[in-house]
């Protein structure tokens, strides 16, 4: 089975009463949904869009009685119950960015359990990923990051073809829609679209951003500090230590000359005044000592933290390995017994265990595996949230603790000062000297100051060198890995242009703009498919044919390369349109099938309805459900 795959295995929708209104299993290769007009085939085609994740609201009346959708799917092996309610507000108008439950298991395990569902919103929040991200995650779809939202909805807008879009719109119309939007969607399904560019891309902008910040700053602290001397730390520090030295000498002077001189006499009012600063002082002492071990005990629970995150990071990476070592490993089979090592018995169908011929049920270890993966995620997020709530309380804590350790000081201060209060006889000498030990104790200030902008300025020049040399690879890398990208580009879209060619080449003789094409190209950008000239206009059923052979078009290059994110699904409600012959629908179905032909119906999903079937499709293995006519319709109960 090639990657990446999406294929719907069952749809269930209930009525509001509970009643089945549709139950219907889907198979791989191609599904044909049939009936006549208003029998309820497009509505069929919105449910699934909307179980998948699409963004709809527009239910007619049969659907809005109906309550909640399922979908068994597979993504990538992983066997999923997908339950997506249909909810309606005050107004009547349904909500279309409803939640998606997730139950890890198939529908018939699904619908017996109320425990065991996962539910996830259509917006992500900090500790939970939207249902987006989910099937992203398991389809392996890069999740976009940055300022340009990438929802399922988006992705679906070029997997599904609906009834309501233009001809000219390539894909799904949305009022609100951007180039950046419909261009990134393209280069993730296409496969070209490239995180590890688009992160050096974020990464090369920010970068830009802080260094001409920084070479402002830097310009700024050169001209208020124009001696470079003052710059360089280690020559400040030096100045300092020699201050430092000789304020020591200073003080050393003064006390000799004090206890020579001085006569003690303390009053009693002093004695009260000391005794009383010395016990705040250890009390203050107390108080700085109790801040430092919260400050040690939050830092280590922090590391611990970190370091079990880490962990669970470790294991998430293992999780994943597992997952695809049980996709490769499962394709090898034991070709002699390991008891008596004669040859085996090859096992009639591929899930049979070649040595005991017991049945193998390989997408519930991988759903299981798809589980735990979500569950380490949530354990994740909320590590990272009790970290991010302890780094700010050490913030906070060492914030107080500079606060109490000033308090501390001025308090030993006032101690230091009653201690010296004294009524001594100070001479001249000993008074000069207490000038000169304020004046260098006021050098050791501005050095100290200098000393701080110095480092902050060799700081900052070290970040703004370590950015400069960054700018410079990063443009490297960038021009490096734009170079593969445009290669892979051309490629893919090569491929898509000859079938395209083909397509178009094989339609019955109606336009000849098409019968005889040479060329083929598809313009996601601006969201249109033309031969050779954009600007080319023809008459509606050909330009209907035109979009849906550039969609097909896409769909069948996946089949054929093996980098296409393409799921390899695609959904049409929109075989016929614009008032196209007969003749010419039945013939663009059967070329269809007859290329699919080619291919292993295991790697891939189509589904379609139609009102135009071929009578030798008609109630083929290709069919699902009945032929709906307005008596019978798709939906029932309702």
């Amino acid at each position: 089975m090639m990657h990446n795959n999406l294929f719907l295995n069952r749809l269930v929708i209930l009525t509001q009463n509970g009643d089945i209104a549709y139950d219907e299993k889907y198979h791989r290769g191609v599904n044909i949904i049939r009936g006549d007009n208003s029998s309820g085939k497009s509505t069929i085609s919105h449910f699934i869009f909307y179980v998948l994740g699409g963004a709809f609201n527009d239910w007619v009346k049969e659907a809005r009685k109906c309550s909640v959708v399922y979908a068994e799917v597979n993504l990538n092996g992983a066997i999923v119950t997908l339950k997506r309610e249909i909810i309606f507000n005050s107004d009547g108008i349904a909500n279309k960015l409803q939640s998606i439950e997730f139950y890890w298991n198939e529908y018939e395990n699904a619908k017996l359990n109320i425990e065991g569902w996962q539910k996830f919103n259509f917006s992500k929040t900090d500790d939970k990923k939207s249902f987006s991200e989910v099937l992203f995650d398991n389809l392996e779809i890069p999740v976009v990051k940055g300022d340009n939202n990438i929802t399922m909805h988006q992705i679906l807008r070029l997997l599904y073809i609906d009834q309501d879009s233009p001809t000219n719109s390539l894909f799904l119309y949305e009022f609100f829609d951007t180039t950046l939007t419909r261009e990134t969607v393209a280069d993730l399904l296409l496969g070209v679209y490239n995180q590890d560019l688009y992160d050096k891309q974020q990464n090369l902008e920010d970068s830009k951003k802080e260094f001409d910040s920084l070479k402002s700053e830097i310009t700024v602290i050169k001209k208020f500090i124009p001696n470079k001397q003052d710059l360089i730390p280690l020559h400040i520090e030096n100045r300092i230590s020699n201050k430092e030295v000789e304020f020591v000498d200073i003080e050393t002077k003064i006390f000799s000359y004090k206890e020579d001189n001085k006569k003690v006499n303390f009053s009693k009012k002093s004695q009260l005044e000391f005794e009383s600063l010395h016990n705040e002082s250890l009390i203050q002492r107390l108080t700085v000592k109790k801040l430092n071990s919260k400050i040690r005990n939050n830092q280590l629970e922090i590391e611990d933290t970190i370091f079990f995150v880490n962990a669970l990071e470790n294991k998430l990476t293992a999780v994943k390995n597992s997952i695809k070592t049980r996709e490769y490993l499962g394709k090898f089979s034991l070709d002699n017994c390991p008891e008596c090592l004669k040859p085996i018995i090859k096992a009639e169908t591929d899930n049979t265990c070649s040595l005991c011929k017991t049945e193998i049920e390989d997408s519930v270890g991988v759903a299981e595996a798809r589980k735990i993966e979500q569950e380490i995620y949530f354990q994740i997020q909320e590590s990272k949230k009790i970290n991010i709530k302890k780094e700010k309380e050490l913030v906070e804590f060492i914030a107080k603790l500079e606060f109490e350790k000033g308090k501390l000081f001025q308090l030993q201060q006032r101690v230091n000062q009653s201690l010296a209060d004294v009524r001594s006889f100070r001479d001249e000498k000993i008074d000069k000297l207490f000038e000169d030990k304020g004046f260098v104790e006021g050098e050791i200030i501005q050095l100290r100051t200098l000393l701080e902008n110095a480092e902050i300025y060799q700081s900052k020049k070290a970040r703004y060198d370590t950015l400069n040399s960054l700018i410079v690879s990063l443009n490297l890398e960038i021009k490096n890995l734009k170079g593969e990208q445009e290669k892979l580009k051309i490629a893919i879209n090569h491929k898509i242009e000859k079938i395209g060619v083909y397509l178009l080449n094989n339609d019955l003789k109606r336009q000849k703009d098409f019968f005889e094409a040479k060329e083929f190209h598809i313009d996601y950008r601006n969201n249109l498919a033309f031969i050779s000239d954009k600007n080319a206009k023809y008459s509606a059923s050909s330009s209907f044919y035109l979009k849906n052979s550039a969609r097909f078009a896409i769909f069948l290059a996946s089949l054929s390369i093996d980098k296409m994110r393409l799921p390899r699904f695609i959904l049409c409600d929109n075989m016929e349109d614009k008032g196209i012959e007969l003749v010419r629908v039945h013939n663009f179905q059967k070329i269809l099938i007859n290329y699919l032909d080619e291919f292993d119906i295991e790697n891939y999903q189509v589904i379609y309805t139609t009102s135009f079937i071929p009578k030798e499709l008609n109630n083929s293995k290709y069919c699902v459900g009945k032929f709906y006519t307005e008596a019978n319709p798709s939906l029932i109960n309702v």
